[in-house]
């Protein structure tokens, strides 16, 4: 395997944690002095001819307002299968664990509380990125704070597979999960064997594009994706939500919510009654919608 890194500006961190979260799963990963601000990109690749693609690609979409000086290294293919367990530690929220699955055995859960085992491989999805994380905060709060107790539930981006099997382990009863990544939707399917959830949650290779015809029966839709799209298709992710429903937007800078947030009042003005919740991590934001029937 090849190693790539370059060293990145605290100005500059921004700006590549935003081109790795659009462009999910990567090769890429960042990791970030949080005292200092400063970063380091480290990119692992199988042959020369995929690592200069890569640099090519990072390069000039964000080489302009990015100071990339990469070095190239040799490493053991043993590294590479190993290397992203080292960015992935447990955690927890409101009773809810999310423990990588190789700890399963040394990290204790109380009884009356939930684990969630994930081997996040190359997708996107730990719960450690705060868009993810929001995300699965209004899930928990809802069911544990709010005790809103739904039935169905689409996550449209499912990365992992992370909000899907969480969902299903709060209670929700019908959960499908759609990921454009083949890859994706094959690691989800893992992760729910991970948690005994075999066949009980359905992740498909799906974009959202293709979701032409109104469903109009889920409970929650979650969509952890990047602001543009969800603006683009306003329209089409509500149209997947019941006349009572809980939408969650997540995947937006918070210099873009006011944007995303207008995209979907837009759409439900003169349809429906709603009011919505805001979070903000750093410099992300995601946004809970409540409807509550027609006007």
């Amino acid at each position: 395997m090849i190693k790539a890194s370059s060293f990145i500006t605290s100005s500059q961190t921004e700006i590549v944690d935003g081109f790795l979260f659009e462009n999910a799963p990567t090769n890429w990963a960042l990791e970030i002095n949080h005292i200092t601000g400063e970063g380091r990109l480290n990119g692992f690749f199988k042959s020369e001819s995929e690592m200069n693609h890569a640099i090519s690609k990072i390069s000039e979409e964000i080489g302009y307002y990015v100071e990339f000086q990469f070095s190239t290294y040799l490493i053991e293919d043993q590294d590479w299968k190993e290397s992203y367990k080292q960015h992935f530690s447990p955690w927890d929220y409101k009773g809810v664990h999310f423990i990588p699955f190789w700890l399963k055995d040394e990290y204790r859960v109380p009884d009356d509380e939930i684990s969630v085992l994930l081997d996040p491989g190359m997708a996107f999805g730990t719960g450690t990125h705060e868009t993810t994380r929001m995300c699965l905060e209004f899930l928990i709060e809802n069911n544990k704070v709010a005790k809103i107790l739904h039935e169905s539930i689409l996550d449209l981006g499912c990365g992992s597979g992370i909000l899907a099997i969480t969902a299903h382990l709060l209670g929700f009863k019908k959960v499908v999960g759609l990921d454009n990544d083949m890859d994706a939707v094959r690691i989800s399917e893992e992760n729910a064997q991970l948690n005994q959830l075999t066949d009980q949650i359905l992740f498909d290779c799906s974009d959202l594009l293709d979701l032409n015809e109104p469903n109009g029966d889920f409970d929650c839709v979650v969509a952890n994706i990047q602001a543009d799209t969800l603006i683009a298709n306003a329209n089409k992710i509500l149209n997947q939500a019941s006349q009572k429903s809980n939408i969650i937007l997540s995947g937006i800078l918070s210099k873009e919510i006011d944007q995303v947030i207008n995209a979907f009042k837009k759409e439900l003005i003169g349809q429906s009654n709603f009011d919505y919740l805001l979070k903000e991590m750093g410099e992300w934001s995601a946004v809970q919608i409540n409807k509550f029937g027609g006007c």
